[in-house]
């Protein structure tokens, strides 16, 4: 028997050989995908921070924004840094001397337009405001952080921005500049109102007060709760200690953290009468908190308090446990004056995301000469996070 065979024509062959070619190098392609060049993209700035000098709603406060650049990034000729204030923030008054920007340890040359080499220019469009590096603008080493501060705290500057209403809102950093957009959250919060009622017989008024375990401070008399606006210490007596204590709560997620400073805006006074600011025992100051255990050395002053983590000891380390309110050798600090002018003292602090609780106790001891009258004052918390 003869078998018979079929022969493909020689270009027959020559195709399928062609498709088998396409197949393999198809397959190299998909499997070489993934470890082909990949995109470039920017990255986040190292962090970024808004302080307001006052953070009650409707009031003009200073703004000092620290941009810190990531780690390759220079802010170059032709860049912008651009910053989107919250909608309600009024900055219609705001004027080219109320505004500074520093980058790095070089205060720049700021003008209205690009005519000048090494010099930025400022340009103000309702909430945004735009910096420009010039032509000729002598650049900075990389990851430097960029200051730009508004309003009278600016070399100048006598015009600050007006605060919104009450609660939180997010402001924003972007440009060419290198580095990725950034958002940070601004709190703005009531003022708290305090008041001592000395009367013209300097007598006690005590009306079924109890001592709150929840105040945790030592040694005197605590005459009221206090409400989240109010520390109301009522009619007192002199040469006698009060104290009434509020609890602080900071959450953040902030990823170099907080912090939370206060001062009174005027002081205590009745009119024309200032309280006594006093030292304690002779020794606290603003920043430095000491025993204070005599109530005929008269004034007021703060102790502090941590319930959940230790952002009072953290913010000064003679809050330690037993400087606490409280603790066996408790320390109070005196409270800055926005009026003096004073440095707001720091109260609490932490260095990461967290959420604290510290209780602050308010203490107070009239001298027995200090003149009749209300006093009133109100207290300013401000809350300051780095994103």
């Amino acid at each position: 028997m003869v078998r018979g065979y079929l022969v493909a024509p020689k270009t027959k062959q020559l195709a399928n050989r062609y498709r088998v070619v396409l197949a393999v190098l198809s397959l190299i392609a998909i499997i070489a995908q993934p470890f082909g060049i990949q995109s470039a993209f920017a990255v986040r700035p190292t962090s970024l921070k808004d302080t307001l000098s006052d953070s009650r709603p409707s009031t003009a406060s200073n703004h000092e924004i620290v941009l810190d650049l990531s780690g390759s990034t220079t802010f170059i000729a032709g860049e912008t840094v651009i910053v989107t204030f919250p909608a309600g923030y009024n900055l219609t008054t705001l004027t080219l001397t109320d505004v500074d920007f520093v980058n790095g340890a070089t205060s720049e040359t700021l003008i209205a337009s690009c005519t000048a080499t090494d010099s930025v220019e400022y340009v103000l469009a309702s909430q945004v405001v735009t910096f420009t590096a010039c032509s000729g603008y002598t650049a900075e080493a990389a990851s430097t952080a960029i200051t730009m501060k508004f309003g009278s705290n600016a070399a100048g500057g006598t015009t600050r921005i007006v605060n919104t209403t009450a609660g939180t809102s997010q402001l924003n950093v972007a440009g060419s500049y290198g580095d990725d957009s950034q958002d940070t959250v601004l709190v703005l919060t009531a003022g708290v109102a305090i008041s001592a009622t000395i009367d013209e017989v300097l007598t006690l008024t005590v009306a079924g007060l109890a001592a709150d375990a929840n105040c945790t401070t030592t040694g005197g008399t605590k005459p009221a709760a206090s409400t989240a606006t109010t520390i109301p210490y009522g009619t007192i007596s002199t040469e006698t200690f009060y104290d009434i204590c509020q609890q602080l709560t900071v959450a953040t997620n902030a990823g170099t953290g907080y912090t939370v400073t206060v001062y009174t805006v005027t002081g205590l006074d009745a009119g024309a009468n200032p309280f006594a600011v006093g030292s304690c025992d002779g020794a606290c100051t603003l920043t430095d908190p000491a025993p204070w255990g005599t109530a005929t050395f008269n004034g007021y002053a703060i102790c502090m308090d941590d319930t959940t983590g230790n952002a009072a000891e953290t913010a000064n380390a003679d809050w330690a446990a037993a400087g606490q309110c409280g603790g066996g050798t408790q320390q109070f600090e005196l409270v800055a004056d926005l009026s003096g002018p004073q440095t707001p003292s720091t109260i609490m602090q932490s260095a990461v995301g967290v959420t604290d609780i510290s209780k602050i106790g308010w203490r107070l001891s009239a001298d027995g000469a200090q003149a009749a009258g209300a006093y009133t004052g109100t207290a300013d918390y401000i809350t300051t996070g780095t994103f």
